[in-house]
């Protein structure tokens, strides 16, 4: 019974009167049910969920984002729920070149400069998902040249295949995996990105830039967010009923992987990866799952659940997602800091209301 709600409690998680949630029934947006002894319609908790977080996305994004001046940037733009790289849609992008050529492209890389050596040992002790900040940390620490601001992008195409060694547990070759991390090199001003450049802005090396993106991206609502929806994937492959998931999963109204702050359809990452999934594996049980989950909640997938189908089809750490998100976005940062380099420093500063 856990998963039905009165209709006092639906209309509470909704913000709306009683009559209007009967108008959603009576459109067909949502179902309803009567059971004996109960002097109120019942609802479906998740539905009702999907229904509120689609409601809290669908406001102007300046009633949920804070405001910073305005940041001029040419590495990506989103119009029409379509993402560009350079100006380059990234569907087209995707279909032309792979990670290398989409990284150079960014960050307008025309060859490597390899990076210092570091104890590979060290990195290999740690988790997963802590190995490539932990490498770029090292490679800072042991680079004379840490502070100098030039040769942003040979330095940062140099070091991928180092981070791509310090976790040998996923073959970033495979054209998956290689074309998962294109599609997260870059969506805007994130979290992530945003650290970065508040960094770069008080003129920190890019390899610090990039340790300050990496300790945003690591938020469980952020590159963290993969692992917990890999983590819904897992148990639905495994046999659990969808409802019964989902009732487990549904924090504060969402459900990890569905819907996004930005795009108001379908998340074009989520649907340039799973395209190849399906076409690759049309039998794949993880997309199928996925898609089972995907119906019932009512909303689409985004990249998260996307790269969770991924990881879970390829066998690879629960936390390999957050591995993909930080391999891919470390261009992404890295040519958002080179951007920053060229702006006024210090430009980064809030200011205090009330």
């Amino acid at each position: 019974m856990d998963q039905w709600i009165t209709t006092s409690e639906a209309a509470a998680r909704l913000g709306v009167k009683r009559g209007t949630l009967y108008s959603y029934v009576s459109r067909g947006v949502l179902s309803s049910r009567r059971m004996p002894g109960q002097s109120e319609s019942l609802f479906d908790r998740t539905q009702i969920d999907s229904l509120a977080a689609a409601k809290h996305d669908g406001r102007r994004a300046g009633d949920r984002l804070l405001r910073f001046r305005a940041v001029a940037s040419g590495v990506s733009a989103i119009r029409d729920d379509r993402l560009y790289l350079r100006g380059r849609d990234l569907a087209e992008l995707c279909a032309e070149t792979d990670f290398a050529g989409a990284a150079k492209l960014v960050l307008g890389a025309s060859s490597a400069v390899t990076p210092p050596d570091v104890d590979g040992s060290v990195v290999s002790g740690v988790p997963v998902e802590r190995r490539i900040p932990l490498t770029v940390a090292l490679i800072a620490a042991a680079d004379p040249l840490r502070a100098d601001l030039s040769d942003i992008g040979d330095r940062v195409v140099g070091l991928l295949p180092r981070l791509a060694a310090s976790v040998p547990e996923i073959d970033f070759t495979h054209p998956w995996i290689d074309l998962l991390a294109t599609v997260l090199i870059d969506n805007g001003l994130a979290a992530s990105t945003t650290a970065a450049r508040v960094a770069a802005s008080a003129r920190a090396g890019v390899f610090d830039a990039l340790l300050a993106g990496y300790a945003a991206l690591s938020g469980p609502l952020h590159g963290g967010a993969p692992a917990t929806a890999r983590v819904l994937l897992d148990v639905v492959v495994g046999g659990t009923a969808v409802d019964r998931a989902l009732a487990d999963a549904v924090v504060g109204g969402r459900v990890p992987g569905f819907g996004h702050v930005i795009y108001t359809g379908v998340d074009p990452r989520a649907r340039i990866v799973l395209d190849r999934v399906r076409a690759d594996r049309p039998d794949s049980q993880a997309l199928a799952a996925a898609e089972s989950i995907a119906r019932r909640v009512g909303r689409p997938m985004n990249i998260d659940f996307a790269g969770a189908v991924v990881t879970h089809e390829l066998g690879l750490p629960v936390r390999s997602g957050e591995v993909l998100f930080q391999y891919g976005r470390t261009v992404g940062m890295a040519a958002h800091a080179a951007e920053e380099y060229g702006e006024a420093p210090l430009r980064w500063r809030g200011s205090r209301t009330g």
